[in-house]
């Protein structure tokens, strides 16, 4: 599937995305874990740092596991020509085509989560059955999603897991990564928290709660109990608000990307969900 290794042009864009794929003028990382039966997974606001533990519990539950970089974030070109959410759903229609992912039961997470269900909602065939987790796109103005980005870098970190230590991948420079490549690693991690400010700043209400009613596929929707981002509550309306809610589960001890706080479990669910 690969078109070649991210490490031979980019050192450290090859400790996040292993391979890429040719994307418009650039290029998009790509994880690929496993075998057995295609699970795609579309990460949240952390990206795929590499091959990252939820991709392997997902691996070791049996499956090959398929995790693009949108277009900005980890092992990603920066993304062009993406004005508006319109943008960003049509290329992440024409990133599930390249990765081969048409059809697949998809995990996906946070801002991801939001762009499955908006690409689910006009492409319901994109996916097979999708585990969402702590999606972006509902707003209730009694009880608000939180701002993630007016804030420093470090209490952001605390906002996206409830362990620090689990977005270590992301947010700490590798004790081997030769000192010129420190500063390419925090470009990086810039490029990524500008990425997902596209999709969700400065409010990520983009209307998609008119258009739930469009997705058919089967979800399973998992929130982190300790959400300090988007508040559990929101598991609720989300489960009112799908056609067709097949599970939910509220995962004590994880935050925001409970994929990373709690990869374990997040595996689990999405086999029995996919079985």
């Amino acid at each position: 599937m690969s078109a070649g290794s991210a490490a031979a042009g980019a050192p450290l864009a090859g400790r996040f995305a292993p391979d890429t794929l040719p994307y418009r003028a650039g290029h998009i990382g790509l994880v690929e874990l496993g075998d057995g039966p295609t699970v795609g997974y579309l990460h949240g606001m952390l990206g795929n740092p590499g091959a990252h533990a939820v991709l392997e519990s997902l691996a070791v539950a049996g499956y090959r596991v398929v995790a693009p970089s949108l277009p900005g974030f980890t092992g990603s070109s920066e993304p062009e020509g993406l004005r508006n959410l319109h943008d960003w759903v049509v290329a992440a229609s024409e990133i599930v085509d390249l990765a081969g992912l048409v059809g697949a039961p998809l995990v996906a997470s946070s801002v991801g989560a939001m762009l499955a269900l908006e690409l689910a909602a006009v492409r319901p065939e994109a996916f097979g059955s999708m585990m969402l987790i702590s999606p972006f796109g509902l707003w209730d103005d009694d009880d608000p999603v939180a701002d993630p980005f007016g804030t420093t870098l470090s209490v952001q970190r605390a906002m996206l897991t409830e362990d620090t230590a689990a977005s270590t991948a992301f947010f700490d420079d590798p004790a081997d990564l030769p000192a010129d490549m420190v500063v390419e690693h925090g470009v990086h991690r810039y490029l990524t928290r500008t990425a997902a400010a596209q999709l969700i700043w400065p409010l990520p209400e983009w209307g998609l709660a008119d258009r739930l009613h469009r997705v058919t596929n089967p979800v399973t929707l998992v929130h982190g109990a300790k959400d300090r981002i988007i508040p559990a509550s929101y598991l609720g309306r989300w489960a009112d608000a799908l056609p067709n809610v097949v599970g939910t589960h509220l995962l004590d001890d994880a935050g925001h990307q409970a994929d990373f706080d709690q990869p374990g479990q997040v595996a689990e669910i999405a086999a029995a969900a996919f079985a």
